[in-house]
Parts: C-alpha cells; sequence; structure tokens
C-alpha cells in the first residue's frame, strides 16, 4: 500500500509538472530538463513528504543548480540534511546558496548557529537579521528571531537589566518566556537565580518538571551538592517517573559520567533548550516537519543531550513511522539503566499497535527480566499486561508491588484502582469493588478512581443515588472528560431524569464523537425523550464505528427493530 502511494505521488506530481514545466515556462526560466531530473525532484518532494529523509537528500542530491529556479528545493534539502544530522553538509550548501545570493529561512539559520557555535557573535547576528518571514515559518518567526537577538545582546552586554520579557513571543510560546528568563540570570549568575528556578517549578500552570534538572546541574556547577541532591530528591517524588531527573539522581549517586550535563554557561545549550521549546510547541500544533528540523538543530547545540531524542521518537509515533521510532528507541537503550526500560516500553506498545501483542508481550516480559527489580518497571508491566487482557497475571503483580510498599507510598492508591479493574473484568466484583473503595479512602479525589467505581456501581444497579453524588464531585474535578461526561449523564438516565441526562450525554457526544458506547447512551436518551427519529440516527452511526464491538451491534440492531420498550 505505501509503495502505491508512493508510486501514485509520483504520477500525480509529473503530471502537475508536464502542465507547469511546459517549453514555454522552459524558455522563461531558463530551465534545460529531462525525465531523470524530473524524476529526482519530484521524488525528493514525495519522500520528504513521507519523512524519509533518507530518500529524501539522496534525489535532491542529484539535481545540480536547480536552487536557481526553486527554493521550495534547496528549503527541503537543508531540512533534510539536517533532519540525518548532516550538519557539515547543511553548512556547505548553504554557503553554496548564499554564494550564489540565493539564501534561505533555512540556510541563514545554519550559517548563523555555525556562527554561533564558534563564538563569532557578530557574524551570527548578521546572518539571523537576514532571517525573513516565510510561510512555513510564519508562526514562530517573531519568536525565534527575537529569541535569538535577545541571547546575542544578553551576550554582548552581560547586563541583567536586558533580562525582560520579548515582547515578539507569541501566545501559543508563552512558555519560552519563562525558560529564556530563568537562563538569562543563570547564564549572567545573578543574585536572583535561585530564586527564579524555584518560581519556575513552583509554576503551576504549565509541566516545568525537567527544569528541577537545569536546577539541580546549576547547583552542582556552584558546588552546592546538598543543595542539588534536595532539589533532585524532592522532584523524584512528585516526578518518580521523569528520566531527565532519574539520570541526574544515578549520575549524582555514582559519580557515572552525567550524558544529559547541562551548563548555563554555556550559551549553545541554552539556545538548544529554545530550539527544544520551540520544537515542542510545533509538534503539538502538528507541524511535524519543521519539529524535527529544530530538535535536530537543538542535538547539533547539545549533541549529547538525550532527552532530545524522544521528542523525535514520539514524532514518527504519531506520525505511524514505527520503524523510525523504534530505531531512536534501540539507540536510547544503549545508553543506561534509566532509558533502557523507557525504551523498552516504547517498543512494546508500538509492537502492540502493530497487533503483535504476544510479542510485545513476551519482548517486556524479556526486558523486565534482564533489569534490576523496581516497583515502577513492575507496575509499568502490570498495566501493559491488563491492558492486553492478561488479567491473572497483571492481578499477580499488582499484588505484589503492594507487599513491598507502605500505603502511605504515592503509587500506593494508583496500584489499588489498576488491581481493581483487573479483578472487574475477571467478573470478581467483590474483590474489585474493595480495591477501588480502598483507593478512594487513600486518594478520594481521584476523578478517574470515582468513575469507574460509580460506573461499574451503575451498570449493576447498585448505589445509583451514591454513584449520581460520586460522579457529580468527578465532573467538577474534570470538567472536559467525556468518559465522566457520559457517565454522570448515564447515571441520571438510570434514575429516569432524562431531561438533565440528554444535557450531559449531549456534552458528551461533543467531547467524544466517535465512541460507540457514548452514542448508544445519547440514543437511548433521545428515545427516551421522546426524540426516536435522532435517536434511530444515532444507533445507525454507531453501527458505522470500526470500535463498536459485536455484542454491542447486536444490541443496537435489536434496539431498531423493536425500539426500547422491547429490550
Amino acid at each position: 500500500m505505501k509503495v502505491f502511494s508512493f508510486i501514485f505521488k509520483i504520477i500525480l506530481y509529473t503530471f502537475i509538472l508536464s502542465g507547469t514545466f511546459n517549453s514555454s515556462h522552459s524558455k522563461i526560466i531558463g530551465f534545460n530538463y529531462d525525465a531523470k531530473y524530473i524524476s529526482n525532484y519530484f521524488s525528493g518532494l514525495v519522500s520528504f513528504d513521507n519523512f524519509d529523509y533518507v530518500n529524501s537528500q539522496k534525489f535532491f542530491k542529484r539535481l545540480d543548480n536547480f536552487e536557481t529556479k526553486n527554493q521550495n528545493y534547496s528549503s527541503k534539502f537543508i531540512q533534510s540534511l539536517v533532519n540525518l544530522e548532516k550538519y557539515n553538509e547543511a553548512h556547505l550548501y548553504a554557503k553554496r546558496l548564499e554564494a550564489k545570493n540565493l539564501s534561505s529561512f533555512e540556510s541563514n539559520l545554519i550559517l548563523g548557529l555555525f556562527e554561533f557555535k564558534k563564538e563569532n557573535y557578530a557574524k551570527a547576528e548578521f546572518y539571523f537579521d537576514r532571517l525573513k518571514p516565510t510561510f512555513k515559518h510564519r508562526l514562530i518567526f517573531n519568536t525565534l528571531k527575537s529569541s535569538l537577538n535577545y541571547w546575542l545582546k544578553i551576550i554582548k552586554t552581560k547586563d541583567e537589566k536586558n533580562i525582560k520579557p520579548i515582547k515578539e513571543v507569541k501566545s501559543i510560546h508563552n512558555n519560552l518566556q519563562f525558560v529564556q528568563n530563568t537562563f538569562a540570570h543563570c547564564y549572567l549568575d545573578t543574585s536572583n537565580t535561585e530564586k527564579e528556578f524555584q518560581n519556575i517549578i513552583d509554576n503551576e500552570k504549565s509541566n516545568f518538571s525537567r527544569y528541577h534538572f537545569f536546577f539541580a546541574n546549576y547547583l552542582v556547577n556552584k558546588k552546592k551538592i546538598s543543595q542539588a541532591k534536595k532539589v533532585i530528591n524532592v522532584a523524584s517524588e512528585t516526578y518518580p517517573r521523569n528520566l531527565l531527573i532519574n539520570q541526574f539522581k544515578a549520575t549524582l549517586n555514582t559519580k557515572e559520567k552525567n550524558k544529559n550535563q547541562f551548563n548555563c554557561k554555556n550559551i549553545e545549550q541554552i539556545i538548544a533548550e529554545v530550539f527544544y521549546v520551540l520544537a515542542n510547541a510545533l509538534s503539538s500544533t502538528s507541524n511535524y516537519h519543521l519539529s524535527n528540523f529544530y530538535i535536530n538543530l537543538s542535538k547539533y547545540l547539545n549533541p549529547q543531550f538525550l532527552s532530545y531524542q524522544s521528542v523525535l521518537a514520539e514524532n514518527f509515533l504519531i506520525l505511524k513511522k514505527n520503524n523510525k521510532a523504534k530505531n531512536i528507541y534501540k539507540r536510547l537503550a544503549k545508553t543506561g539503566s534509566i532509558y533502557q526500560w523507557y525504551s523498552h516500553k516504547q517498543i512494546a506498545l508500538i509492537l502492540e499497535e502493530e497487533d503483535k501483542s504476544e510479542k510485545a508481550i513476551n519482548y517486556l516480559l524479556n526486558a523486565y527480566g534482564d533489569m534490576e527489580s523496581n516497583i515502577y518497571r513492575t507496575f509499568d508491566l502490570a498495566n501493559f499486561l491488563r491492558n492486553s487482557e492478561k488479567y491473572e497475571k497483571s492481578i499477580e503483580l499488582y499484588s505484589s508491588i503492594l507487599l513491598k510498599i507502605e500505603k502511605e507510598h504515592k503509587l500506593y492508591p494508583k496500584v489499588l484502582d489498576r488491581r481493581g479493574i483487573a479483578y472487574e473484568r475477571i467478573k470478581n466484583w467483590e474483590l474489585a469493588e474493595k480495591d477501588l473503595i480502598n483507593s478512594l479512602k487513600i486518594s478520594p479525589n481521584d476523578p478517574y478512581v470515582m468513575n469507574y467505581l460509580a460506573y461499574s456501581w451503575i451498570e449493576r444497579g447498585e448505589n445509583i443515588n451514591k454513584a449520581l453524588g460520586m460522579l457529580r464531585k468527578a465532573n467538577n474535578l474534570k470538567k472536559n472528560d467525556g468518559y465522566i461526561t457520559d457517565s454522570l449523564g448515564w447515571a441520571l438516565y438510570k434514575l429516569n431524569n432524562f431531561l438533565e441526562a440528554k444535557k450531559y450525554l449531549q456534552l458528551a457526544i461533543v467531547l467524544m464523537p466517535r465512541d460507540p458506547i457514548i452514542n448508544d447512551h445519547f440514543a437511548d436518551c433521545l428515545w427516551m425523550n421522546n426524540k426516536k427519529i435522532q435517536a434511530r440516527y444515532y444507533w445507525k452511526y454507531v453501527l458505522s464505528l470500526d470500535s463498536a464491538e459485536e455484542e454491542l451491534k447486536k444490541t443496537i440492531n435489536n434496539k431498531l427493530l423493536f425500539g426500547l420498550e422491547k429490550i
């Protein structure tokens, strides 16, 4: 199928070309082409669109002097080279463009960063000033250019008076304001540096957990080892799964070489983090080509920083480029125990997605067996087995964790909750209910546990009023969660409050329009509100959904034939 798609795109592009690059156009642009040339160009475009940077740069490389006629080609060629970490080749090509007076946004950025690395800041500024907005880079142009100029000014003046918010930073990049402000204090080593780091890690609007790592590095570089340990130990309690925090903790305790070293006196490493933040923002807006481009520029500026690899892998996962993601995870797994389990877990998830469930389970079991025992790894494995419907085995692992930790441990209520779900799936409701209730006793404001327990009661026709109160509380805590909203609506339905039920079930449809059970619930509610034509529409819609289970489809077919009254 992929081969067919590739060939189809080549044919389509060639057809377009035949209508675009006719003889008259050829004379106007002074460009002589042949079929091979055309084939290489469009093969390069198709490869690039498919995130196949190996082949895109191979095809583009065969085109000599095409940049004189097509800037789109030169931009994508540079991006391909950077995304393959062929930074020197990208630089040489950028110089070639400059010599021909054909510089692009990408080429000026590359030239500027090369000068930046050599500490030729005046020359770097020259190239950064030549950055012009393009359609591709329009959303981050002002943010990027202003940020680069901001750091050049900080470097040049060494004056903390220049530490101030950057006006041009877009609202979608607001986190960058916090980051740059903190790093500027760190770079200049002002008296407010520790305060600024504390402010950023205490910020509740966004997850700045990785900045515990930067703060700790700053403290180590200042020879404040005990304070650094305190920062990391507090962070590891709050974010026990954070890779950067765990990496730092391991290296601090073992004196092993830290591959994720960071020193904010190193301006390249700061700019690398700026690009990382931008890459994340681009990824969140589905601009994966540019996200890959900027994260690879981060790697160019700080090649030892392992955390950048995970962003690339996540981008490829979203794009269903599973082999590319797997290759990154395999490389990460070789860097040490911290990234080893994370990488194995991600590979197992990919295998699961590829419908290789048994292979995924065996892969993760083998990886688990080869590593030192750890309750979080056991928890991960148990969750994976539960999601793979290996409920009995998952229950064994959950139970083994509970024997090793105290009730005060943050993981304890989560383990109870997950084990309760596993018990419910094997129809042992007595033990399931006990675990879910005990989980809520320890963590009474967990909306998801409340939802699972309450919904189970509703489905069993038990404790309906109690379930309703619990779901109202869960809904107040998570107002835009489709499952919780559906559960609340369904509880009201079960209590024959069809009018209020319709309000919540309709909202649940908006939040999760393709969920078969939510659509079925809404249809039932419409029927009871005497909206029978609309109800039939939603039932028929459920039948069209691939995710709808056969048992549900059978029930709905009966509803369509006989209505709710006879079901």
